[in-house]
């Protein structure tokens, strides 16, 4: 007999609370309450990430605040809201991490490991943010403001006066090269150091601790910014802010849009896989619908705060527009206003605490899915991943900020639009828009409405097209000042070569008999695709098998209900199986319309239903398996059952008859 256990989480069909709680008003308890907080402020964490707060407001800087802003809200209603429900519910449809979920088309599996080689990357050049915070935070609390070594006084009609701005300090220290000034070098590593080893123990439980961590760390991000919120501007601001508006010509480029669609992908974490792992283990319990909804609005609000919070800080001065805007702007604005040593220390502790979360969300993936490979050995894997990292990130910051530029601007953006796009084809195309909805139904309890249907299939032609559009803009502007788009070239290169390899794999892993069956066979869902509990399986595969075999859709809480399969229980097993002749036979002589109404009763019939065109459906289920099927005596001999689980078959002498059984 077989144990069935899982890795992580829960089934989101066998919901029940474990020991005793204490009862609250309608029907809640203490423990319900308690985890249904973890979850909003799990949510809200995401939008408190350094893709909201650093990355979203310095590509509002460059473009214009309020216009990137109206197009950052479009596209997160519009592209975001659904792609980040089809995450979200295939995450706890199949409890599986980024690679795993691709069960679904076994061929598109070197997607998966692409959203786990995005999120490590992101992570990277994140830690560099992180770093430099923790840095300006040690060296101003230690010493003064304006840093020592960032002090260059000329003399004016009005007295001294220092002429380093932010930009200037920030590249002759931490930021300088390792020739002029090797001790920052070393500070910074160490730092990188401590980072990459001391926040991902975060993670020592996954889940738990992930949860954990957001409840301590979130809260302490908004009491930060409230508290700084008291050295705000008072009237400069909203006129800097008001200018920006005057330029409505900007909506009308390429890379207004391109931008604010990138920024959409990564604020809502849809680039990095964290959906998908957290859509099994956070979100196990939760309607994928209403958490998609509070994800979009959680990350509009913070975006809108964000910029609104650091236009205000920085008043009417010029902003610095390079990589590292705000943490120039946290310097600059401490200088210029000649605030006290207090909010710089905040300001920097913000960004620092940001990027933790930043950490926790991008590595959560990568380790769920070394936890699946090695099992207990994961963490000792994740301490060689936290290695590899800490000298790419201090390779990276050697080599200056045109690297993290580069990445943060142009790599990653390609990665995240790509991914996404084949990712949209592989479920709604490939897997099926009609799967899809019976697993969106499975999951929800409710009937998918077509409008989410034609949002998915229109997805990937609106990601191309802007992509597309903002491409022929870049190289036309590339060949006017002689630069190369060789890190587009090359990414999408590389992106070629991994979806190819682990394509290659998965048709090798299938069990067909020739190659072109192996490569048809990836392209449907393997055996091991959707819910891990028997049970769950079990009302997953009827309420498929029902679907298509019954000319409407069956609505509302399925999965709760188990009047429908009391039903078919009594009629599926109302003969008797201890005296009745049973045999098994050949897949090929079951088809959907094998009837018995002239013939003696034979029993149930079991058989894996595949989603099929009716002229293809005969030849497929020769080659798919598990097929278990019943024959009457036509064979002879006789079958004994001897429990609800097992039976065995006694079949006449193979040699004189030449049949074979397989179970």
């Amino acid at each position: 007999m077989a144990v069935v256990t899982r890795r992580s989480g829960v089934s989101p069909f066998a919901r029940e609370d474990s020991g005793a709680s204490r009862p609250l008003r309608n029907g809640w308890t203490v423990r319900r309450a308690y985890d249904a907080i973890k979850i909003q402020v799990s949510t809200i964490a995401i939008s408190l990430t350094l893709f909201n707060l650093v990355r979203l407001p310095r590509e509002a800087f460059r473009y214009g605040d309020l216009q990137f802003l109206i197009i950052y809200t479009f596209w997160l209603i519009t592209l975001g809201l659904p792609i980040t429900m089809l995450q979200l519910t295939m995450g706890q449809l199949s409890q599986q991490d980024p690679v795993g979920v691709w069960r679904a088309v076994p061929i598109l599996r070197g997607i998966g490991h692409l959203k786990i080689l995005t999120s490590y990357l992101c992570c990277v050049y994140g830690m560099i943010y992180a770093a430099l915070a923790f840095a300006y935070l040690i060296w101003i609390a230690k010493g003064s403001i304006p840093l020592k070594d960032c002090i260059k006084l000329h003399i004016t009609p009005y007295g001294y006066e220092n002429k380093m701005n932010a930009s200037e300090c920030f590249n002759s220290t931490f930021l300088a090269p390792f020739t002029e000034h090797p001790q920052y070098l070393g500070v910074m590593a160490i730092l990188i150091f401590v980072l990459w080893f001391f926040v991902p123990i975060m993670l020592y439980r996954l889940r738990k601790s992930l949860t954990l961590s957001f409840l301590v760390i979130s809260p302490m991000i908004l009491i930060i910014a409230i508290a700084l919120a008291s050295f705000l501007s008072e009237n400069g601001s909203l006129y800097s802010l008001m200018e920006y508006c005057e330029n409505w010509k900007a909506m009308s480029e390429p890379y207004i849009w391109h931008s604010a669609l990138v920024q959409a992908l990564l604020s809502t974490q849809i680039v990095s896989g964290y959906l998908i792992s957290a859509g099994g283990t956070v979100y196990s319990f939760s309607d994928v619908r209403w958490v998609s909804t509070f994800v979009v609005i959680s990350n509009t609000l913070s975006g809108w705060l964000w910029v609104l919070f650091w236009e205000f800080i920085s008043g009417s001065s010029k902003k610095d527009l390079g990589i590292i805007t705000i943490l120039v702007l946290i310097y600059q604005s401490s200088v210029s206003e000649r605030r006290g040593k207090e909010w710089p220390i905040l300001a920097f502790a913000l960004v620092l605490l940001s990027g933790v979360i930043s950490v926790l969300t991008l590595l959560f993936p990568v380790y769920d899915k070394l936890h699946r490979l090695t099992g207990d050995q994961w963490r000792l894997y994740a301490s060689a991943t936290s290695a590899v990292g800490t000298a790419l990130t201090v390779a990276v910051l050697a080599s200056g900020l045109d690297i993290v530029a580069l990445l943060d601007e142009m790599v990653v953006p390609v990665l995240a639009v790509f991914t996404v796009t084949i990712e949209v084809v592989g479920f709604v195309y490939l897997y099926g828009w009609f799967y899809l909805t019976i697993d969106v139904q499975f999951v929800t309890g409710a009937r998918l409405s077509s409008y989410w249907i034609i949002v998915w299939w229109l997805t990937p032609f609106i990601l191309l097209g802007v992509t597309g559009w903002w491409l022929r803009a870049s190289l036309r502007s590339s060949w006017a000042y002689g630069l190369v788009l060789w890190p587009v070239v090359g990414i999408l290169i590389l992106m070629i070569i991994i979806i190819v390899i682990f394509a290659a794999i998965a048709v090798a892993k299938e069990e067909q008999f020739n190659f072109i069956t192996k490569v048809a066979s990836a392209f449907r869902p393997s055996r091991m695709w959707g819910p891990e509990e028997p049970m769950a399986r079990y009302l997953w595969m009827s309420q498929r098998y029902s679907s298509e075999h019954s000319t409407e859709v069956e609505t509302a809480s399925d999965r709760n209900n188990y009047s429908h399969l009391k039903s078919n229980k009594s009629k599926t097993y109302q003969q008797n199986w201890l005296t009745s002749e049973l045999y098994q036979r050949s897949p090929e002589f079951v088809s959907k319309n094998d009837k018995t109404s002239n013939k003696k009763d034979m029993g149930p019939k079991y058989k894996i239903h595949d989603r099929l065109k009716d002229n293809d459906r005969e030849r497929a289920e020769k080659f798919r398996s598990p097929n278990v099927c019943i024959a009457t005596d036509q064979l002879g001999g006789q079958s004994k059952c001897s429990c609800n689980r097992h039976f065995t078959l006694n079949v006449p002498d193979l040699r004189n008859t030449e049949v074979s059984t397989s179970l």
